[in-house]
């Protein structure tokens, strides 16, 4: 008998947002899950799943406590008679565990940061609440995180599984011509993607930046929420070389200004995993990040992309340096970021160990 799973995910935001999780959806549906998924709103991303046999519920969860959320997701629990349901986000379970309070259903969610507190009372309506079967966490650091959160006796409740992705999923993506952003032929173009947030350290790459010799043909392109905003100008000014730096802000296919960069930099001071991380690897683009977090998994190997100190701009203008001088020979970096993705961060592994962990609970 197949399992019934609800799976409660935003997979109808921007394609590439959510193309792990609707990627997961499918490879799930092959291996004989009736899964049905529960997103806000319906694109041509979630109708490529109805084609496909994936039945899809429209219910937008924009509280974190709705009760008209949580009367629909309750019909639908009851209606669907359902083992087990699957959460990626905050508002899915704070309102999913009020829905199928009562009802003889397993319970898994998905976390990607280094941002739970068990001193946040709302942690405890979420993450933390003890009817969580499992959580799935992003990154061995996620799951260290998570587990120095969680009572003793509850800590055996966390597996971490990679969030794969597949370079294939890119080949359609027309990268922007440098010529667009007003980048020359022999510029070392570097990249970096992140909304502005303290947490993904965007200051001490631009500090960085002012550091580098002024001879060396450096462009920086930021692309991001707020990445385009006052104060982030008044900063590139303050390096003394504004004219370094291409601020981009948000744009709807953040991979197509990825794929015309020399260099891909994460400076984040904390990192789950890194979504953009990922798609630079499967664009084959040599990667710097930091060891605040996960990111440095990406990287243990040592020949497939570079970890530096987080919250150091000294060490960010230093790795920027090292690559420039070496770069006739990040090309082969790049691509075994690629191959790394393939073979030890692919979809394929997180599909099969989410099913694992089904047959686990479910028996």
């Amino acid at each position: 008998m197949a399992y019934k799973v609800l799976f409660l995910s935003d997979i109808s935001r921007a394609p590439f947002t959510s193309v792990a999780d609707r990627m997961l959806v499918r490879g799930l549906h092959q291996k004989g899950v009736d899964i049905t998924v529960v997103t806000p709103r319906r694109v041509p991303e979630t109708e490529e799943l109805e084609k496909e046999g994936i039945k899809v519920e429209y219910l937008p969860l924009e509280k974190k406590i709705s009760r008209k959320g949580i009367a629909s997701l309750r019909k639908i629990l009851k209606e669907g008679n359902f083992d087990l349901m699957h959460f990626t986000y905050s508002k899915a379970v704070t309102n999913g565990l009020a829905a199928s309070r009562g009802l003889n259903v397993k319970r898994i969610a998905y976390y990607g940061s280094l941002s739970l507190h068990w001193h946040d009372p709302s942690a405890w309506l979420a993450f933390l609440n003890p009817r969580i079967d499992r959580i799935i966490c992003a990154s061995d650091a996620v799951e260290a995180h998570v587990k120095k959160q969680l009572p003793a006796r509850r800590r055996d409740r966390t597996v971490r599984i990679y969030r794969g992705y597949d370079p294939s999923w890119f080949e359609g993506v027309v990268p922007v011509s440098r010529g667009a952003i007003g980048v020359l032929k022999d510029d070392f173009l570097i990249c970096s993607v992140g909304n502005l947030r303290k947490v993904k350290g965007i200051p001490f790459l631009i500090e960085a930046v002012g550091l580098l010799p002024p001879e060396m043909p450096v462009r920086v392109l930021l692309v991001g929420s707020g990445t385009n905003s006052e104060e982030t100008r008044r900063l590139t000014e303050a390096t003394g070389r504004p004219e370094r730096f291409i601020l981009q802000g948000h744009v709807p296919v953040s991979p197509a200004y990825v794929a015309p960069c020399d260099l891909y930099i994460q400076p984040s001071l904390s990192e789950g995993l890194g979504r953009a991380i990922s798609e630079a690897m499967c664009l084959a683009k040599p990667v710097i990040v930091t060891d605040g977090g996960g990111a440095k998994e990406f990287f243990s190997r040592g020949d497939n992309g570079f970890v530096i100190k987080k919250g150091s701009p000294q060490a960010i203008a230093d790795a920027i340096t090292e690559c420039y001088k070496n770069r006739n020979s990040l090309g082969l970096i790049g691509i075994k970021a690629r191959e790394s993705v393939m073979t030890e961060f692919n979809v394929k592994h997180t599909v099969s160990k989410t099913y694992d962990l089904y047959r686990e609970l479910l028996g």
